[in-house]
């Protein structure tokens, strides 16, 4: 039934919600049948840390990431402190009294509830002062760790003089050694503050940090300054009452500086951020308009060719069906120069047909005057450096991104492509983005992207005007469906006959969607890399955007949807999904999309195991509400769950550690290198299924691909255990892959 989504859903937040506040609930219930006042007290104000805590990391996080960070501090802090206390680990031997009341195992459990609230406010804290937000969203290796670094000294500032407090006057514990060396503590304790800190933070932005800080708003506002109360809370007590009085002058400055510095980052964030527009157009472009806007020169093409339409039945003018010849000739850039001069498909072809192809070549070949080469030929550079992890990400981020927009994916399901054809359209795609992306792809006219590039502009147009039965900057409305006897046969019978509701739709394939469609290929790309630990600098993360904006160009999208730098890739990739999220569609072609690729991985993967990898990896490359919105929602094994939870910790904790004296050394790019091997060898380079693209152009793509076999960035050893995952030698196929003939395609091999 419709409802039980949202019930399940609703049940599912209730529990979150009612289970803690029962808990709390109940031991604050048992703390004052059984112990003093002094102790009720101590534990209602750690219960209201916990709770001041939770509900700002739910409203900064999210509720998955307020949820992931509950659980490691009080998991992990649990574990610590029962360690300490039983067994000496981390703080010393102790043992703790009845003053802070019930206990689980040895340890009181207002501690746990003080780790969360403590651990919270360091990294807030923390992200105010390194990255003046207070969450550090998309953090890399070296930024997370730096985070983390910070945010533990914080916590074990406050502690400098909370502990003392707590053993002289509140004798909540009582140290084995008396005399430890900093007023009744051990220092061996704050070393194991700031461990256990440092590695809850750590591991939390390893699993579950936010991609982007959150919209500024009164209740933003409120959750990023509960941390600093609860800080600047804790700095009053000390100074008025800390024990010994020589704490006092300690916490004014230790704690006074990272209190003041935050809520002075924290004004100036607030303000500039809410009330201020953005000065980047990227942020201030209205979107509704642009959906009834799409590409005019391809559009005038097509409408050339097709000619004028005739009723329902179709144009009367040229077909479609002529274009694939004529554009076979469009093999490299330079060969769109003189296009139509000496080509034999086009000799023979109908001389206005020519005529408008040769108009469109022209003008749209063009590059950008703001086109920089050197940032073009670093791009290419990054996505080649990159090699197999690019076809990773290309496969478990962009492609899944690209089924958001409930429309686009409708224009996919009519033509049944996905659903029935997915490594098709894996192949295609993948057809488009290597000859942009390959060295001189844009820029070169011995490169061969701007002519791809063409190709599918031209594609979008035509699926444009067999949708809308006419020109589509003069259609409006509804465009009624065709009855039909029986199911339509070809992909231009089914594009014609769907039907069509612009007014409530927009055009299909406007520009909206293209401006999006951009975005999956150039900022989830560098999403996914920051995600997997990899981020790269600020001036190649803006050189990347920077050589897909310059294909966008090629593509017909307009200059002001797109993005030059990440924030306002994010910015603008934001409000494009959430305007989707506000759509209502039915039925909703997205999650068949979205699980026939996920079933079209699998099947290259053979080890069980290790077989549904491809669905928890893509849930964490574009988020679990993306995931849930295109079907990535189905259940794997346990095995499948624990071998990728307990990995991705484990590889990010050894990447963290060994990086430190082996820059190159990652086991997370090896790990998605060997994933991409597989999707490239299954995808790519089976000879059976040789790619789409002209020999000049596929024989170089076998040789790139040949260089991927090892990572250059990698000591010797990690990439001789990467063969036993690949294979030994160059990746390469059994035989040539230029050397196959194929033939032309038909106007629907094209199309699709």
């Amino acid at each position: 039934m419709f409802w039980e989504a949202p019930v399940a859903h609703l049940r599912s937040r209730l529990l979150q919600i009612l289970l803690p506040a029962l808990l709390s609930a109940g031991l604050l219930l048992a703390t004052a049948l059984n112990y003093p006042l002094l102790t009720l007290g101590l534990v209602a104000v750690s219960v209201a840390m916990f709770w001041a805590a939770l509900w700002s990391a739910a409203v900064l996080l999210g509720g998955r990431g307020a949820r992931v960070l509950a659980v490691l501090a009080l998991g992990l802090g649990w574990f610590a402190e029962q360690m300490g206390s039983s067994r000496g680990w981390f703080f010393g031997r102790y043992t703790y009294t009845d003053v802070l009341g019930p206990r689980l195992g040895d340890v009181p459990l207002a501690i746990p509830l003080m780790w969360l609230a403590l651990c919270l406010v360091g990294y807030v804290l923390a992200s105010l002062m390194l990255w003046r937000t207070p969450v550090h969203a998309a953090p890399t290796l070296k930024s997370g760790a730096l985070t983390a670094w910070l945010a533990a000294m914080i916590v074990t500032t406050f502690d400098l003089g909370a502990d003392p407090y707590f053993v002289y006057v509140l004798k909540a514990w009582i140290m084995e050694k008396p005399d430890g060396g900093w007023f009744g503590e051990t220092l061996q304790g704050f070393t194991g503050w700031m461990l256990v800190s440092f590695v809850i933070v750590a591991v939390f932005q390893a699993l579950a940090a936010p991609r982007r800080v959150p919209a500024i708003g009164r209740q933003t506002r409120l959750a990023a300054w509960v941390p600093i109360g609860l800080y600047a809370s804790g700095l009053v007590f000390q100074v008025l009452f800390g024990h010994p009085i020589e704490i006092r002058a300690i916490a004014f400055f230790a704690m006074g500086m990272p209190t003041l510095i935050a809520w002075v980052v924290w004004r100036h964030w607030t303000p500039a951020r809410a009330e201020v527009p953005q000065a980047q157009p990227v942020y201030s472009v209205p979107l509704a308009p642009m959906g009834l806007q799409a590409d005019p020169l391809a559009d005038q093409t097509v409408a050339a060719l097709i000619g004028p339409w005739s009723g329902a039945d179709g144009a009367t003018g040229p077909a479609t069906d002529r274009l694939p010849p004529l554009m076979a000739g469009w093999t490299s850039n330079g060969a769109l120069a003189d296009w139509g001069q000496d080509d034999v498909a086009a000799a023979a072809a109908d001389p206005a047909v020519v005529a408008a192809l040769r108009v469109y070549v022209s003008e749209g070949r063009a590059l950008p005057a703001w086109a920089d080469a050197a940032k073009v030929e670093r791009a290419e550079a990054i996505f080649m450096e990159q090699g197999p992890l690019s076809c990773t990400l290309l496969f478990c981020s962009s492609l899944p991104e690209c089924y958001v927009l409930p429309n686009l994916a409708e224009v996919l399901h009519i033509a049944g492509q996905l659903e029935q054809h997915t490594e098709h359209r894996i192949r295609q795609t993948a057809a488009m983005v290597f000859p942009v992306m390959m060295k001189g792809g844009l820029m070169d006219a011995s490169g061969a992207g701007v002519a791809q590039v063409l190709k599918v502009r031209l594609i979008h147009a035509t699926i444009r005007h067999l949708i809308l039965r006419g020109e589509p900057q003069t259609v409006r409305g509804q465009v009624a469906p065709l009855l039909q006897a029986g199911a339509p046969t070809g992909m231009h019978a089914a594009l014609m006959s769907h039907g069509w509701d612009v007014d409530r739709q927009g055009l299909p394939c406007n520009q909206i969607e293209l401006a999006y469609t951009l975005l999956t290929f150039s900022y989830s790309f560098l999403k996914g890399m920051r995600t997997l630990g990899l981020g790269l600098p600020r001036a190649d993360e803006e050189a990347y955007l920077h050589a897909w904006n310059v294909m966008g160009h090629v593509l017909g999208v307009r200059r002001e949807l797109m993005a030059d730098t990440m924030d306002e890739a994010a910015s603008l990739f934001e409000r494009i999904q959430a305007q989707a999220r506000g759509q209502t569609v039915s039925p909703d072609a997205r999650p068949a999309l979205g699980r026939a690729l996920m079933q079209t991985m699998e099947r290259t993967i053979r080890l069980p195991v290790v077989r549904g990898i491809p669905v928890p990896l893509t849930r964490w490359l574009i988020g679990p509400d993306t995931a849930r919105a295109i079907g990535v929602d189905e259940r794997v094994s346990w095995p499948t769950r624990l071998l990728f939870g307990a990995g991705r910790l484990l590889v990010r904790l050894i990447d963290t550690v060994v990086r430190v004296f082996s820059p190159g050394f990652s086991l997370s790019r090896m790990f998605t290198r060997i994933v991409g091997y597989h999707l490239l060898t299954h995808f790519l380079l089976d000879q059976t299924r040789p790619l789409n693209l002209p020999d000049q152009l596929l024989n170089p793509l076998t040789d790139t691909v040949a260089a991927w076999s090892d990572d250059p960035g990698a000591p010797g050893w990690l990439n001789r255990l990467e063969d036993r995952w690949t294979t030994t030698g160059h990746w390469r196929p059994a035989h040539g892959v230029g050397t196959t003939k194929r033939p032309v395609p038909d106007a629907e091999a094209v199309a699709s």
